[in-house]
């Protein structure tokens, strides 16, 4: 499966920084939705956009059932429920790797796990639903298992937040690399609140990755 790129055109930028963290999400668009992702005719190999002034340009290349390959264009004024959008506001390139149904698979690199809450909630603002699929660095994944799918919508955006702090600081760490007391300090809540909030986490994502 090709990529699929987005951002402002004739951008350019004098920096190079490695990103080393690939998330892999699942993602249902709207049945009003205008993107030309939503509702192939064909398999579709690769899609490749651009945002231009408000507009998106999509090339899409699909095959059909005889195995003849066609490229698609199409032109979008872009909206708030923009896929294409929500990724170039955290300055991330998505990649299609494939559309299965109403489901799109769309990977991504991030900089660090705070964008990925972030990028969650401006893709909520365009999607019906959105998955995580898998979280990988660059250098695992050759030994990568087979991920369970965990669905980041479960949990509220303080939950999230203090999710990301816990994981950044090394609370889950052996031996932690920090207290429940210095997390709370750090986000303005008791003891007792973070308290709560982790262990809403914990049942949240657990029960979403492995209840059948």
């Amino acid at each position: 499966m090709g990529q699929s790129e987005s951002g402002p055109a004739g951008t350019t930028s004098g920096t190079a920084k490695e990103r080393t963290l690939k998330v892999l999400f699942e993602i249902e668009l709207p049945d009003d939705c205008s993107c030309p992702l939503s509702e192939p005719d064909a398999d579709i190999e690769n899609a490749q956009n651009q945002i231009d002034d408000g507009v998106c340009h999509a090339e899409v290349t699909v095959t059909d059932e005889s195995g003849a390959a066609r490229v698609l264009h199409s032109t979008n004024q872009v909206g708030d429920a923009c896929l294409c959008l929500a990724f170039s506001e955290v300055g991330c390139v998505p990649r299609t790797r494939r559309v299965d149904g109403d489901s799109l698979f769309i990977e991504t690199y991030v900089s660090d796990r705070s964008v990925i809450s972030e990028l969650v909630d401006q893709l909520q603002s365009a999607a019906d639903r959105v998955r995580l699929r898998r979280l990988t660095s660059r250098q695992d994944d050759e030994t990568e298992s087979e991920p369970a799918t965990v669905d980041l919508s479960c949990l509220t955006a303080k939950q999230r937040e203090a999710a990301i702090l816990a994981v950044d600081e090394g609370y889950y760490q052996t031996p932690r690399q920090t207290t429940l007391d210095e997390l709370a300090s750090t986000l303005g809540i008791t003891k007792s609140a973070l308290s709560q909030r982790l262990k809403a986490v914990e049942s949240k994502l657990a029960t979403a990755a492995f209840d059948p």
